[in-house]
C-alpha cells in the first residue's frame, strides 16, 4: 500500500492519534455543553419539535428532539426558540445524538454566555 493510499484511508485515524477526521480538532469554534429545553420549528411547514439543545457554539447548535427516532432532515430551514431568542439556521447533519444546525447568524461570545446563564 502506497503512502498516498494510506493517508487517504479513513481508518488511519485509529493508527495515528494526531490525524483526526471529523473530530473536535476540525471545529472552528468551541462547543459549550448545556441542557436547554426548547422547541424547533421547520420554516416551510407548521411542524414543531420539542427537545433539548445539548451543545452550542458561535456557529451552530446540536438539537435533540424528544421523539424516539430521527428523520434525515438535512437542508431543512429551521427556527429554534430559546426563551426570548429566536435562532434561525439550517440542519446540516442528522446523527443519533440529534440534529446539527448551522446558524444563519453567528453568535458572539457574550450572546452565548447570556444564553448559558439564562438557562443554567
Amino acid at each position: 500500500m502506497s503512502l498516498w493510499t494510506q493517508l487517504q484511508d479513513r481508518n488511519l485515524h485509529h493508527k495515528i492519534p494526531f490525524m483526526r477526521f471529523g473530530s473536535a480538532a476540525d471545529r472552528q469554534d468551541r462547543r459549550y455543553e448545556c441542557m436547554i429545553i426548547c422547541a424547533m420549528s421547520l420554516s416551510d411547514r407548521a411542524i414543531v419539535f420539542d427537545g433539548v439543545v445539548d451543545s452550542i457554539s458561535r456557529g451552530g447548535i446540536q438539537f435533540r428532539p424528544a421523539a424516539s427516532y430521527l428523520l434525515d432532515r438535512r437542508g431543512e430551514n429551521v427556527s429554534i426558540a430559546l426563551g426570548h431568542q429566536q435562532l434561525d439556521g439550517v440542519i446540516v447533519a442528522t446523527r443519533q445524538s440529534g440534529y446539527g444546525v448551522t446558524l444563519a447568524k453567528r453568535l458572539d461570545e457574550d450572546e452565548i454566555n447570556d444564553i448559558l446563564e439564562e438557562f443554567s
